[in-house]
């Protein structure tokens, strides 16, 4: 079982439960794992440009075509998606995503495709 914990503004957190005779045999918390490779290009490509920008991006899931997260035997297949900008605000815009497989046994990735966005300066609208 994964519970997702999704707020007004983006989602917060991921993590697995292996349950079996109504206890929880295994807690796996994939947020944190996930949340590396975002932070690490957010440091890197859009702080290091932009440095007085406000430090916050936005996890969003709001592609009704895009599966987030999907159970395929013992794996996870995780399609996550950022920005700091969702509300599309005028200034330097960063993006990036995330699809990796989870793999459950070996409480791992195995296979991650880090994609960052262009940067870019979105023009305030007339």
């Amino acid at each position: 079982m994964a519970v997702w914990h999704h707020r007004k503004w983006g989602d917060e957190d991921l993590v697995v439960y292996q349950i079996a005779n109504d206890k929880i045999n295994r807690e796996e918390k994939i947020w944190p794992e996930v949340v590396k490779y975002f932070d690490r290009d957010w440091q890197r490509r859009y702080l290091k440009k932009y440095p007085k920008e406000e430090d916050s991006y936005t996890f969003r899931a709001d592609d009704p075509d895009v599966v987030t997260f999907e159970f395929k035997d013992h794996k996870l297949l995780l399609n996550i998606f950022a920005e700091n900008r969702p509300n599309l605000a005028p200034g330097p815009h960063w993006s990036a995503e995330l699809h990796a497989i989870w793999d459950l046994d070996k409480a791992k990735f195995d296979k991650v495709d880090f994609r960052p966005g262009k940067i870019s300066i979105r023009k305030p609208e007339d």
